[in-house]
C-alpha cells in the first residue's frame, strides 16, 4: 500500500512539474561568456529557478554506444545572471516511477573530463548539460519518458521536461534489462557548459 501511494505522488509530482513546463523553448548562445563578468564592481549574481527554461539542444552525433540527450538551460529573465557546477537529475518511466539508474558527475566515455566553470547568461542566451549513457546490449526494460534537473546552488529549485515528438529527449535514455552492474545503467552528467561541444569528451 505504500509503495502505491509513493508512486502515485511520484507521479502527481512529476506531472505537475511537467504542465508548468509546457513546450521546451528554442536555445540560443550568441550573447554567453564563460569569463567571471561583472557589472560595475557587481559580481554577475547565479540565476534565479524562476528565470531559467529547460529545453532541448542540438542532437550531438554519437560515439559507439552512447545514448545521449543535450539540455539547454535558458535564462528568459530581464539581467544577467551565472550558471556553475553540475545539475543533478533524475529519470522518470512514463508511469511517474523514477527509474534506479547510477548517476555520475564528469566520469565516463562521454562526457567532458573538464572541471566546472562559471557560465554567464545574457537574456535570451543558454547554457548547455550533456546526460549520457551506454546502450542496453542485453534489451530494453523501460524508456525514460521525463527528467527533472536542479542546481544545488538555486537551493532545490526544480525544472522538468519530457520526451518530445520525433524520439528526442529522455526516451533516448533506457533502463536495460542485467540489473544494476549492467553498464548501461551509468548516466553521466556534464557540468554546465557554454556551448554544446564543450559538454563533450570527444566532440
Amino acid at each position: 500500500m505504500k509503495s502505491s501511494i509513493k508512486a502515485v505522488t511520484t507521479a502527481f509530482i512529476v506531472s505537475s512539474l511537467l504542465g508548468a513546463c509546457g513546450s521546451m523553448p528554442a536555445s540560443s548562445e550568441a550573447s554567453v561568456s564563460r569569463s567571471p563578468a561583472r557589472t560595475g564592481m557587481t559580481a554577475v549574481p547565479l540565476c534565479r529557478a524562476a528565470a531559467l527554461a529547460l529545453g532541448y539542444g542540438p542532437r550531438g552525433v554519437p560515439v559507439t554506444g552512447e545514448h545521449a540527450v543535450i539540455y539547454t538551460l535558458v535564462n528568459h529573465g530581464r539581467a544577467d545572471c551565472r550558471l556553475i557546477g553540475y545539475p543533478e537529475i533524475a529519470l522518470y518511466d512514463a508511469g511517474g516511477a523514477r527509474l534506479s539508474f547510477r548517476y555520475v558527475h564528469g566520469r565516463g566515455a562521454y562526457v567532458t573530463p573538464a572541471h566546472p566553470a562559471a557560465v554567464t547568461l545574457v537574456p535570451g542566451a543558454s547554457a548547455y548539460v550533456l546526460v549520457a549513457k551506454y546502450r542496453c546490449d542485453r534489451g530494453i526494460l523501460r524508456n525514460a519518458a521525463a527528467i527533472r534537473l536542479w542546481m544545488p546552488a538555486l537551493r532545490g529549485a526544480v525544472l522538468a521536461g519530457r520526451a518530445s515528438p520525433g524520439g528526442r529527449g529522455v526516451s533516448t535514455l533506457s533502463y536495460c534489462v542485467g540489473g544494476a552492474s549492467d553498464p548501461g545503467q551509468t548516466v553521466a552528467v556534464s557540468p554546465v557548459e557554454r556551448t554544446p561541444g564543450a559538454t563533450g569528451s570527444l566532440r
